[in-house]
């Protein structure tokens, strides 16, 4: 057990886009025994704390908003004298409107270690995101980051509106959306022009973010006209005037597309990056979980004496992983292939061996089991052939490859399904058209898919990588469907850019 005290790190979440978190608050994450996050950061970012990592929601725990905050310093301070390392997770900055005092002093006080990772400000994603300057040489050349939300029971506002409404720069107004007529009516009564350009901006950085431009008279009317929420950021200033003047965001390939995407955990995370970086907004149904197979008898026994194999099939990034794992597991390297060669099932997979420096000497140009027996059959002919995949895998390949050579079929892992309640929650979000598109990257994903999402979708599109995972929904009477081109995961972005592009025309 650890005696020495742990340590508190604050991690600046950023303003809501994953991508914005600092490389350092991302790499602590990773090595924290213990993260209390807030309410409004985002799901993505929680998904990069280990699944061994204890979290807790700050806003689950004991207590109204204001004494909240001694249930959280509490427990950091209780957790840190155990030897544990605590990661503090607040949206935006710690220290700009987070409270991050309130939080710190205490463990000043106690002297426990602390650390303050910043974080990339809303004023600062809303402005970038959103196509318009803080500062301008021409109209603004100072900026002023104001709470919308004062500490309650205050006697005497800190606010001087009187020097606020006078103020030669910009406005920024956090948390000002509840108290948007104060903000208003504080403005113009202490000589503010009604006729100030003002921007809104809701969610900033994320891919449902929006902007609202207007003018001073008219900010509570706005709100309420658009029915806008927190979080928001409201912008007084001539600058908001520039508002949209780079629209670089909105001009993304999928700006705006709500995507699903459905694939096993752990392993959507490049597609999902791309998406991302192409404007979409991704959401992850972790299809199944890739874990060991019940026994490794039988892949044990055919690494022992793999000089015997003609070929190695493999039909997936999996089966390479796993079979490379294992491998080294035993005592051996790639060396123990000798003159084995390998066939592999599509270009992601053949990729996955070049990652291991090995190269497939077989690649079917049509990406699936039928195709890869075709042409393989002639070259196996009464010689041994070693299947690397699930214990889940085909049975038509095994069957099909034994009537011309030896097969031994070797599970390298196997599929534990998704719990059913998880599976309903996306069901539901399906079924209310909450998605553009749901992404099916395999036959297996789209027979899971199929029971929970109903076949009459109207706006949802389902995308399929092949026309095998295709067939799929069509047997069972989907119609809103698209499939890729070339059967990779960039060939599905391809076919869902074209899609959208019509889509929003």
């Amino acid at each position: 057990m650890k005696t020495k005290p742990g340590k508190v790190i604050f991690i600046g979440a950023g303003p809501g886009n994953p991508d914005l978190i600092t490389i350092k608050g991302a790499k602590e994450l990773k090595t924290c025994d213990l993260v209390i996050y807030d309410r409004l950061v985002s799901p993505e970012i929680l998904e990069i704390i280990p699944k061994t990592t204890a979290v807790r929601c700050a806003e689950e725990m004991p207590g109204c908003h204001p004494e909240r905050i001694e249930s959280i310093v509490k427990i950091m301070v209780e957790s840190s004298l155990q030897g544990l390392k605590v990661a503090r997770l607040k949206g935006g900055d710690p220290l700009l409107f987070g409270r991050g005092q309130e939080e710190i002093d205490p463990l000043v006080q106690k002297n426990i270690p602390f650390e303050i990772i910043p974080g990339v400000t809303a004023a600062l994603g809303a402005s970038a995101y959103s196509g318009f300057p803080l500062t301008d040489r021409d109209l603004s050349s100072a900026v002023a980051f104001i709470t919308g939300h004062e500490k309650a029971g205050k006697a005497n506002s800190m606010l001087d509106w009187a020097n606020l409404a006078h103020f030669k720069g910009s406005l920024v107004f956090y948390m000002g959306v509840k108290r948007a007529s104060v903000i208003q009516e504080n403005l113009i009564f202490h000589g503010r022009s009604p006729e100030t350009p003002l921007a809104i901006i809701s969610n900033a950085t994320s891919p449902n973010q929006k902007s609202y431009f207007s003018k001073l008279a008219d900010l509570s009317a706005t709100i309420q006209a658009n029915c806008i929420n927190p979080p928001s950021l409201i912008v007084v200033g001539e600058v908001a005037g520039k508002l949209g003047s780079w629209n670089w965001a909105s001009q993304l390939p999928l700006a705006g597309a709500r995507i699903l995407i459905a694939r096993p955990m752990g392993q959507e995370s490049e597609l999902t990056q791309d998406l991302r970086d192409l404007g979409a907004d991704v959401k992850s149904l972790h299809s199944m979980e890739i874990v060991d197979p019940p026994s490794w008898q039988i892949l044990d026994e055919a690494i022992s004496q793999l000089d015997d194999f003609s070929f190695i099939v493999f039909t997936s990034v999996n089966g390479v992983r796993k079979f490379v794992q294992r491998l080294t597991f035993l005592g051996k390297d790639l060396r123990a292939l000798g003159k084995t060669k390998i066939a592999c099932i599509g270009e992601v997979t053949a990729l996955e061996l070049e990652a291991y420096h090995l190269k497939a000497d077989l690649i079917p140009k049509v990406f699936n089991s039928d195709s890869l027996t075709k042409h393989l059959a002639p070259l196996v002919q009464g010689k041994k052939v070693l299947l690397a995949r699930a214990m889940e895998g085909k049975e038509s390949l095994r069957l099909d490859l034994s009537k011309v050579s030896n097969v031994v079929d070797a599970p390298c892992y196997a599929q534990k399904k998704t719990n059913e309640e998880y599976l309903a929650t996306f069901g539901s979000m399906i079924s209310e058209e909450k998605f553009d598109y749901v992404f099916a990257t395999s036959p297996n994903i789209a027979k899971l898919l199929i029971p929970i999402i109903p076949s009459n979708l109207a706006t949802t599109k389902i995308v399929s990588i092949s026309p095998l995972t295709d067939s799929e929904f069509e047997a069972k009477g989907f119609k809103n469907r698209i499939t890729s081109e070339v059967f990779t995961t960039n060939g599905m972005i391809e076919v869902t850019i074209k899609d959208w592009k019509l889509k929003k025309k």
